[in-house]
């Protein structure tokens, strides 16, 4: 003779996962972990401390004499050099889990790659963000110091300045994610994004050919030096800010597109 054994049914348990805060979460610990972050963010402050004086000086020098020289548009023209600092930044992120194969285990943890790429984006613009209005204080902040009386302070819209570039260069590395979603290749990214912020203003602008001018001041590089500087000219701050938004969300769509079609 047998008893069976009466079944207790227990209360159930609900699976949850951790959603994109998750995924957020994840990224931010990860982006932490590593060597390459702290180095980036090193490398992207020493330059504005040394890059600052010379562009500053060379500012003054093609300044007719007795007049003087914006410290805050010293600061935006450093920022273009600085600004691969958090460029390579936000594109490691992406291709060094593809050189390790560290991505399969990512994208286990996180299947869906829309959620994946929000995860990483947000905290690659986050910390850019951040680490962009630092680096726009200290350029203010050394312009001022190094060109003694040539130097036109910023005031209280050092601080604004500062703001602005942040956004910039939360919004470059928004697109340099996009890129290296797409690409996959740190060399193909580093690339693409030299090519297209610096290279392909400058060829178009020298063509002359006003079609291709035109594009060449609403470029990602262009848009964002009206936008930084509160330029009025060829289209006011507000109108490059839009411009930045709409070259980032372009490219994130491109780089989904190539996420959700592709093999890890």
């Amino acid at each position: 003779m047998t008893t069976s054994m009466p079944t207790t049914a227990g209360p159930s348990v609900r699976a949850s996962g951790g959603g994109l805060p998750g995924a957020v979460a994840a990224e931010w610990i990860k982006l932490w972990s590593v060597r390459s972050t702290w180095w980036c963010l090193l490398g992207g402050a020493g330059l504005m401390l040394l890059t600052t004086p010379i562009i500053g000086a060379t500012m003054a020098n093609n300044k007719e004499k007795g007049h003087t020289v914006p410290v805050d548009e010293v600061a935006v023209s450093t920022v273009y050099v600085a600004q691969f600092a958090l460029i390579a930044l936000a594109m490691l992120m992406v291709t060094s889990e593809y050189t390790s194969g560290s991505i399969r285990t990512t994208l286990q943890s996180v299947p869906m790659r829309g959620r994946l790429l929000a995860a990483k984006t947000a905290v690659a613009g986050v910390v850019s963000l951040l680490a962009g209005i630092v680096f726009g204080l200290i350029g203010v902040g050394v312009a001022t110091l190094s060109l003694g009386d040539k130097a036109e302070s910023a005031g209280a819209g050092a601080l604004g300045s500062a703001l602005r570039i942040g956004v910039y260069l939360a919004l470059i590395a928004v697109l340099t994610m996009a890129v290296a979603v797409g690409l996959r290749s740190a060399a193909g990214t580093l690339t693409i994004v030299f090519v297209g912020l610096t290279v392909m203003p400058l060829v178009l602008q020298a063509s002359d050919i006003d079609p291709l001018v035109s594009l060449a001041e609403r470029m990602p590089n262009s848009a964002g030096t009206v936008f930084m500087n509160a330029s009025t000219t060829p289209y006011g701050p507000g109108a490059g800010l839009l411009l930045l938004v709409l070259w980032a969300l372009a490219a994130q769509a491109a780089g989904y597109y190539a996420l959700r079609r592709r093999d890890a």
